[in-house]
C-alpha cells in the first residue's frame, strides 16, 4: 500500500521576534498558536494554487521561537519531491503566510535596529510554507486584519511618517506654550519634566480630595444609620413603656410604630397625654377603697399608710374631709 503522507524528523523555526527583510517583526509572545493549530496547513513557496503540500505537527513556542515539524502530503504532485528535498537538506526554511494582524504598535520604543515597519504584537498565520530562502516571497508581506482586509506595509510607513510630523508639531507647540522660543531638546525635555511633575502633583491632590470626599460621604452614611437605629430604639422603648403602663394594646402598638416611625417626639407627646387603661373591675375596686377610706379617721390613715401619702392625697383631693378628721384628731387631744 502506497504511503499517503510522511512525517519528517526535521524541526523548523516557523517564526521569531527578529526583524524580517520587509522591515517589520512578529512578536512570538503575541502569537495565537491555537488559531493556527485548528488547520495547520502549508504550501511549497506559498503557492496555494498548487494545493496543500504539508501540515504541521508538534507546534510549540520556545526560546522566543515558534517550532514545528512538517508532515508531507505524498498525494500532492509536489509531495515526494518536497519530502526528498527536506530529507536531503535542500529545503531548510519555513515561512509563515497569510498573516492576520490582531494588534500592532508603531511605538519607536518597541522597534529594533533596522526596523522600519510596525511591531505586530498579536497575530496568527493561516498557512506556513516550506521555502528555499525564508522571507523571499511576496506572500510574507501580505498582512490582513481580522476581517480579511489586506493591510499594506505602505500604510504603516505613512503612519510612522505622520507620527514624526506630529511629534515635530507638538515640540513646536510646547516651545510656544512654555515661552521657550527655539529651545534645544534638553531645555524642552526639562520643561516637559517640570510640567509633568506639576501635573502629577495636581493629580495627587485631586486623588486626595476624592478620598476625603469619599470619607466624608461614608461618615455621613454611618451617622445617618446611627440616627435611624437610635430613632427605632427610642420608638420601641416608648411603646414598650406605654404597654407596661397599660396605655396601649399590642394592636395599637404596631399601628403607632408604623405611623410614628420617623417622629419619635410626636409619639412621646401622644403617649404622655394618654391615660392608663383601667378596667371596670379596677374602677369598682378603686371606688370601694375610696368609700372605705372616706370612713377612716386620722389614726386609720397613719396605721394603714405610715408614709403619709394617702393623707396628702386626701388633702389635695378632698380638703373638707381632711379638715374634718384633722379637727377630730387634734381638738380632742387639746381638750384632754
Amino acid at each position: 500500500m502506497l504511503e499517503k503522507f510522511r512525517k519528517t524528523d526535521k524541526e523548523y523555526i516557523l517564526s521569531d521576534s527578529s526583524v524580517n527583510e520587509y522591515g517589520f517583526r512578529l512578536l512570538t509572545s503575541g502569537y495565537q498558536l491555537e488559531a493556527f493549530q485548528k488547520n495547520p496547513i502549508g504550501y511549497y513557496m506559498h503557492r496555494r494554487e498548487d494545493g496543500v503540500v504539508l501540515k504541521w505537527e508538534d507546534l510549540r513556542m520556545e526560546d522566543d521561537k515558534i517550532w514545528g515539524s512538517p508532515v508531507i502530503n505524498l498525494s500532492n504532485e509536489r509531495g515526494q519531491q518536497t519530502c526528498d528535498e527536506v530529507e536531503n537538506g535542500f529545503l531548510n526554511a519555513a515561512s509563515v503566510g497569510h498573516i492576520v494582524v490582531l494588534e500592532y504598535s508603531t511605538d519607536p520604543a518597541m522597534m529594533l535596529p533596522g526596523q522600519t515597519g510596525p511591531t505586530i504584537t498579536k497575530w496568527y498565520n493561516k498557512e506556513c510554507s516550506l521555502v528555499d530562502i525564508p522571507g523571499n516571497c511576496n506572500a510574507l508581506t501580505q498582512l490582513y486584519d481580522a476581517q480579511e482586509n489586506e493591510i499594506r506595509l505602505a500604510d504603516f510607513s505613512n503612519q510612522l511618517l505622520i507620527k514624526d510630523i506630529i511629534k515635530q508639531d507638538i515640540a513646536t507647540a510646547i516651545c510656544e506654550e512654555l515661552n521657550l522660543g527655539a529651545a534645544d531638546d534638553a531645555t524642552v525635555l526639562a520643561a516637559i519634566k517640570e510640567l509633568g511633575m506639576k501635573i502629577a502633583k495636581a493629580e495627587q491632590v485631586e486623588a486626595e480630595n476624592k478620598l476625603l470626599l469619599n470619607d466624608k460621604t461614608l461618615l455621613q452614611q454611618e451617622l445617618q444609620e446611627l440616627k435611624t437605629r437610635h430613632a427605632k430604639y427610642e420608638i420601641s422603648s416608648l411603646l414598650d413603656a406605654a404597654m407596661e403602663g397599660r396605655k396601649i394594646t399590642r394592636e395599637l402598638r404596631d399601628k403607632l410604630s408604623a405611623d410614628y416611625a420617623d417622629n419619635s417626639e410626636g409619639l412621646r407627646s401622644l403617649l404622655h397625654a394618654m391615660p392608663a387603661y383601667i378596667s371596670i373591675v379596677e374602677n369598682l375596686r378603686n371606688a370601694e377603697r375610696e368609700k372605705i377610706q372616706m370612713q377612716w379617721s386620722w389614726d386609720d390613715f397613719e396605721e394603714q399608710d405610715p408614709s403619709g401619702k394617702k393623707l396628702k392625697e386626701l388633702k389635695a383631693n378632698n380638703p373638707e374631709r381632711y379638715k374634718e378628721i384633722f379637727k377630730d384628731k387634734f381638738e380632742a387631744e387639746l381638750k384632754s
